[in-house]
Parts: C-alpha cells; structure tokens; sequence
C-alpha cells in the first residue's frame, strides 16, 4: 500500500512540473520568411527595405537565425537548396480545383 502511495506522490509531481513548463516556441511560423527569402538575404539580393524586414524578424525569431546559419552551412558544402517543382498531376488538379472557386 504504502509502495502505491508513492508511485503515485511521484507521478502527481511529475505531472505537475511537466503542465509548468513553457510551451514549445522553436518553430517556423506564418510570420517567418521562406527559405528561399532567407538564402537571398544571405547573398544581399533583397532590396534595403525587404532585407530590414528580414533583419528585424532574425533578431526575434531564434528558429529563422537557425535557419539561416544551416542553409549557410549547406551552400558552403555545394548543396544550394532548391524548390522542388509541382508534379504535373498535381498542378492540373489545383487549377481545376481553384476554377470552379472562381
């Protein structure tokens, strides 16, 4: 009995400190710039006011300056990442679907 009584005290505070930590931040957002956008401002290809823009959100947001220092990391092994072309199928079937919106 007494054994069950603390396997649960244990459980009840474990519990506990897990419901008081923060939540989980460290994510990409609405708010984040693309990918693409971030290895452009990398390689000052934004216009003054974009790249202010981007600047700013890196002082704010921790994952894009991570972002940021891996897509570096990946240029400078030769690996430029790039967008990956929409299939064909894909691409016919989101226009019929955005056409009978309109």
């Amino acid at each position: 009995m007494k054994q069950l009584t603390r396997t649960a005290k244990k459980l009840t505070r474990k519990r506990q400190m897990n419901s008081s930590r923060a939540p989980l931040t460290f994510r990409k957002t609405a708010a984040c710039p693309a990918a693409s956008t971030l290895l452009s401002f990398r390689s000052e290809k934004l216009s003054p006011e974009i790249a202010a823009l981007v600047r700013k959100h890196l002082t704010d947001c921790e994952f894009c300056e991570a972002e940021l220092r891996l897509l570096a990391h990946l240029k400078r092994a030769g690996r430029t990442p790039r967008t990956p072309e929409m299939p064909s199928n894909l691409r016919i079937l989101a226009e019929s679907i955005l056409c009978q919106k309109s």
